[in-house]
């Protein structure tokens, strides 16, 4: 190959693919952090004056994303339980379990968000099942 390109390899070309490959790096970091933030309802329809807390666990992908507690206090209904998640992801699984002042009830369920969705988790079948 001869010195003048050689020179015109090392001083033209090699640094427009090396800017060209920095740019391409560089989308596709940011395009990663991109995350799905979503609200999650907890519905208990009619067996809302039941429930005496509500612990949830989000998971995604295998990983701790968010928790979630609440507690009735004494006399009172439990109220709404909602709650607000980043996911990585948009797809999830919810645990969640339900203190009824006696028995209680451990539900699993798989979700799916879109960006900004709220998403309703309807489970009073499942706490009025002995």
């Amino acid at each position: 190959m001869s010195p003048v390109v050689k020179d015109l390899l090392k001083r033209r070309v090699l640094p427009i693919l090396f800017i060209g490959a920095m740019a391409v790096l560089i989308q596709r970091t940011c395009n990663g952090a991109e995350r799905t933030h979503a609200t999650i309802v907890l519905d208990f329809g009619d067996q809302a004056a039941r429930v005496r807390a509500v612990d949830a666990h989000l998971t995604v992908d295998g990983e701790a994303n968010a928790e979630f507690h609440r507690a009735a206090l004494p006399d009172l209904a439990i109220g709404p339980c909602r709650f607000e998640v980043s996911m990585p992801e948009p797809a999830g699984v919810l645990t969640i379990d339900v203190d009824l002042g006696g028995p209680k009830k451990h539900l699993v369920r798989k979700i799916h968000a879109t960006d900004g969705a709220t998403v309703n988790v309807p489970i009073a079948a499942d706490l009025a099942a002995p």
